[in-house]
């Protein structure tokens, strides 16, 4: 071997073990849409051409900076974490967990039209989330902290608002924890603080809209 290809040879290795290497999965919080649990879509009567539903609009959600990325993130550490080399967020944190908590609180509430953040100009409440803490750890286990409140359109006021810690546990089994069992995990622990908020909600004051668009108080 010449000396000019002993001095290639380790670049030539290290690019053929680069291309090796699989891309990083790409994963999402949101299931795919169910067509055949849609409702039929019937025309509206002349009479009756404003919704009868609030909308609701699930705000952006506000996490720490450092997880507002796609990567996805794991703590390692009391002070340290690290990212995923096997799979990623298919969009930003913020953005992929407020869709997935639209699309739950749009099955669990249907009597709300759920929009997201600036899908529509015509809200009478919002749901403004935010989390304090998101941490995915090596063996499988998820833990959320996180406060809300819906705050009323009208008058600027919160409706409801209330806060907590919600921990969902690697139900795998097994010591080895993939990307997909720590995206389960953000999801199961995601409806525990959605169960809450659709609680507090529903125990909340309704207000229901008249057809000349104005709203009245379904507790007078």
């Amino acid at each position: 071997m010449t000396s000019r290809a002993r001095l290639w040879l380790p670049w030539l290795l290290c690019a053929t073990a680069c291309s090796s290497t699989p891309p990083r999965r790409i994963y999402v919080l949101t299931p795919p849409i169910d067509w055949a649990a849609q409702p039929t879509m019937t025309p509206s009567s002349p009479g009756n051409l404003l919704a009868t539903k609030q909308h609701l609009e699930v705000r952006r959600i506000l996490v720490p900076d450092y997880l507002d990325t796609t990567d996805i993130l794991m703590r390692s550490g009391s002070n340290e974490v690290k990212a995923s080399t096997t799979g990623r967020w298919g969009e930003r944190l913020s953005l992929g967990l407020a869709q997935a908590v639209g699309a739950d609180m749009a099955l669990r509430m249907p009597q709300y039209s759920i929009v997201q953040d600036a899908y529509s100009s015509n809200t009478q409440r919002q749901l403004r989330i935010t989390i304090t803490a998101l941490d995915l750890w090596q063996n499988g286990r998820c833990v959320l902290s996180a406060h809300w409140s819906i705050v009323d359109q009208d008058s600027s006021l919160p409706v409801t608002s209330g806060s907590g810690t919600f921990d969902s546990p690697n139900t795998g089994g097994t010591t080895t924890v993939t990307d997909a069992s720590l995206v389960e995990a953000v999801g199961r622990t995601l409806g525990k603080l959605v169960d809450s908020i659709v609680s507090d909600a529903q125990a909340s004051p309704g207000r229901a809209e008249r057809h000349d668009g104005s709203t009245i108080s379904t507790a007078d």
